[in-house]
C-alpha cells in the first residue's frame, strides 16, 4: 500500500524592506541623472544654436570696423594732402598778390615820372624831383607814426638839387576837411627837412598825431632853392605797413 506524497506550495519570502528603499532610490537617482544629462545637452545645444546670431553679429561689427579704420586713415592721408595743397596755394596766392601790387606800384611810379617830365616840358625847367617809396609805421607809443621816403633826381645831369622839405598831414577833425603842418605838431621830429644832393636823398622822422585828428594822407612839399629847380608837391595815402 502505496502512501501519497505530500504537496509543499513554496513559500515567497519578501526581501528585506531595506532593500525595496535602496532600490526606490537608485530607480529615482537614475531617472534624475537621465534628465540632468538630456537638460545638459539640450541646453548645450541650444547655448550653440543660440550664439550663432550672436557671432554673426560680433564678426559682421569687426568686419565694419575694420572698413571704418581704413576709411578713416584714408581721410587722414587726405587732410594731410589738402592742408599742403591749402598751404601751396596760400603762398602761391601771396606771392601772385605781391607781384601784382609790385606790378601796380612801378607802373603807377612810371605814371607818375612821365607827369612830372611832361610838367618839366610845359614849365621850361631844368630839373624836376620826385618823392617816392613813402613808407609809414606805427610806433609803440600812442598817437606817434615813423615815416620814410626818398627824394630824387629825374634829369641825371642836372647837377645839384638844394632845398627845403616840409610835410603836412590831411584828414578830418569833427567831421570837417583839416590840414596840419608837421612843424606844428608838438612832438614831431624834424620839423623841417634840409634837401642837398646830386641824384636822390633819403630823410626820415616821426609824427604826433592830436587824439582829436583822423590822418588820410600826408603830402610831401618840395620847395628847392637852386634855380631852375621846379618846386613839387606829392600825397601819399596814410596807410602803415
Amino acid at each position: 500500500m502505496t502512501h501519497g506524497r505530500r504537496v509543499v506550495s513554496p513559500r515567497i519570502v519578501p526581501p528585506p524592506r531595506y532593500g525595496l528603499r535602496a532600490f526606490v532610490v537608485l530607480s529615482l537617482l537614475v531617472l534624475v541623472g537621465a534628465a540632468v544629462g538630456v537638460a545638459f545637452f539640450a541646453g548645450v545645444q541650444y547655448g550653440r544654436e543660440a550664439s550663432v546670431p550672436l557671432i554673426e553679429q560680433i564678426d559682421s561689427i569687426e568686419q565694419e570696423r575694420d572698413v571704418l579704420s581704413a576709411r578713416v586713415a584714408e581721410l587722414k592721408q587726405q587732410n594731410i594732402v589738402l592742408e599742403r595743397s591749402q598751404q601751396i596755394d596760400r603762398e602761391a596766392s601771396k606771392t601772385a598778390s605781391k607781384q601784382l601790387k609790385d606790378a601796380q606800384d612801378e607802373r603807377l611810379a612810371a605814371e607818375k615820372e612821365v607827369s612830372f617830365l611832361r610838367r618839366l616840358i610845359q614849365e621850361g625847367g631844368g630839373g624836376i624831383l620826385q618823392p617816392r617809396d613813402f613808407k609809414l609805421e606805427k610806433s609803440d607809443e600812442p598817437g606817434e607814426f615813423g615815416y620814410s621816403f626818398t627824394i630824387r633826381q629825374l634829369i641825371p645831369e642836372f647837377g645839384e638839387s638844394t632845398g627845403r622839405v616840409d610835410l603836412k598831414i590831411l584828414g578830418t577833425r569833427d567831421g570837417k576837411d583839416v590840414s596840419l603842418s608837421v612843424d606844428k605838431l608838438k612832438g614831431s621830429e624834424p620839423t623841417s627837412h634840409k634837401m642837398e644832393f646830386k641824384h636822390f636823398q633819403s630823410f626820415a622822422g616821426r609824427i604826433r598825431v592830436p587824439d582829436d585828428f583822423d590822418p588820410e594822407s600826408l603830402v610831401v612839399e618840395i620847395k628847392p632853392s637852386t634855380s631852375k629847380l621846379i618846386p613839387v608837391s606829392e600825397t601819399f595815402p596814410w596807410r602803415t605797413e
